[in-house]
């Protein structure tokens, strides 16, 4: 691993209802993975997800703040492994629940990101659930600049260029991504369509529960699919390339020509 090649590994973990049983998995996948990789990605509510319609009840029950037991036992197994984790849990703060994702460093937790866009669409109510987050964030591993969004979020460009022309070179998507009718083709497609617009790898991460699609995907700079992992419980590997950036990023300028959009006007006519 160079800061030119960093290995990522794309945890599509099956959650259960069952939070106990979710963070052996979760530790067992970080031993099985090894030190191969420099950063291991979960998928968004591998915490948990129950039998029957995410609650503010199940929720309740599971919830942690950072320095819980879950946040600390992953914690552990990456001092012990000496990689970075991005981890998804349900986090309690005070009285508010966010769907929150830890980044993780040798042991070291560095910080969070809390999903802006709750999932407030197509028969569902996510912030009956979660305090939406306020804030973008960027973390540096192996030479390379991290963004993250996650699931919903991914619908919204203006998050991932703001993450891009601060200084992002990939993306960190964690989802759970509710079957439904072209629902697979949505997330492809919108994996595909930040990377192109940005020059940007997308490292799209998905459930595997019965409830969701899984299919985490790999897109680079160019917009081109260059993994995908299908369906059920797997772990896969890809080698992210600074190079394939750099090349990018020359050849479609975009990032150079992009302007702030609130510097645009908008002229009805």
């Amino acid at each position: 691993m160079t800061a030119r090649n960093l290995r990522i590994g794309l945890i599509q973990l099956e959650v259960t209802d069952s939070k106990r049983e979710n963070l052996r998995h979760v530790i067992r996948s970080l031993d099985e993975i090894g030190k191969d990789c420099g950063l291991v990605v979960f998928p968004e509510y591998c915490m948990g997800y129950p039998k029957g319609a995410l609650s503010r009840d199940f929720l309740q029950g599971i919830a942690e703040p950072l320095e819980g037991k879950f946040v600390k036992s992953v914690a552990e197994k990456s001092q012990e492994k000496q990689i970075a984790v991005v981890l998804p849990i349900f986090e309690k703060d005070d009285s508010s629940i966010f769907n929150t994702a830890v980044i993780i460093d040798h042991g070291t937790v560095r910080g969070s990101y809390r999903k802006i866009h709750l999932f407030d669409a197509l028969g569902f109510k996510e912030s009956n659930c979660f305090h939406p987050g306020s804030e973008l964030v960027l973390f540096d591993v192996g030479g390379i600049t991290f963004g993250m969004v996650i699931c919903y979020d991914i619908r919204f460009p203006e998050l991932v260029k703001k993450q891009v022309m601060s200084g992002a070179t990939a993306i960190i998507v964690p989802a759970a991504w509710y079957r439904g009718p072209v629902k697979e083709e949505q997330w492809q497609t919108l994996l595909m369509a930040r990377a192109a617009e940005n020059t940007s790898y997308v490292i799209g991460v998905g459930n595997a529960n019965e409830n969701f699609v899984g299919r985490s995907i790999v897109v680079d700079p160019f917009g081109v699919k260059v993994l995908d992992l299908g369906y059920g419980d797997r772990i896969g590997q890809f080698d992210i390339d600074i190079k394939l950036i750099k090349n990018a990023r020359e050849k479609l300028p975009i990032i150079q020509q992009s302007r702030h959009f609130q510097d645009i006007e908008c002229r009805r006519l």
